[in-house]
Order: structure tokens, then C-alpha cells, then sequence
């Protein structure tokens, strides 16, 4: 079955607002909190401030006879 991969970037301190969104076949790079991201990496907002990784959630689903999605939801504040 495919997998789709889902990375998901919210505003610093705020995890109701998406900041970046991206959306692939193959899989994402490892990311891990302390790692900073630079802010015109953030294809959903205005701001160009870079931010610092807080906290990593994996969240996955299957949609039957189409395909699996692993998202990833990537916290942040200010770096």
C-alpha cells in the first residue's frame, strides 16, 4: 500500500496555526527538537523568523484500499 508523507510546521508558540505545510511520496528528513528551521522554509505565512523544534508528533491513518498517511506535526517558538 503507499505511503503518503505529510510535514506539518506551526507558528511559534501557536500549534492552531499551520506556518508551513508539505506534502511527498517519499519521507521526510529525521527532525529532531533543539533543530532550527529556517523561516523561508514557512511556505504558509508571512513572517521569515527562523524557529526552534519544541516537540515532534507522528500521527498516522489508513484509508482503506488507497493509501497510509504519516504526518508529522513540528511545534516551535522563536529561535
Amino acid at each position: 500500500m503507499k505511503t503518503k508523507y505529510v510535514l506539518e510546521i506551526y507558528e511559534p508558540d501557536d500549534d492552531s496555526c499551520v506556518a508551513g505545510l508539505y506534502e511527498s511520496d517519499n519521507t521526510f528528513g529525521a527532525l529532531h527538537v533543539g533543530h532550527e528551521i529556517n523561516g523561508f522554509s514557512l511556505n504558509m505565512t508571512e513572517s521569515q523568523n527562523s524557529v526552534k523544534i519544541t516537540k515532534i508528533e507522528h500521527i498516522l491513518w489508513e484509508v482503506p484500499g488507497s493509501h497510509i498517511t504519516h504526518k508529522i506535526c513540528v511545534s516551535t517558538k522563536l529561535a
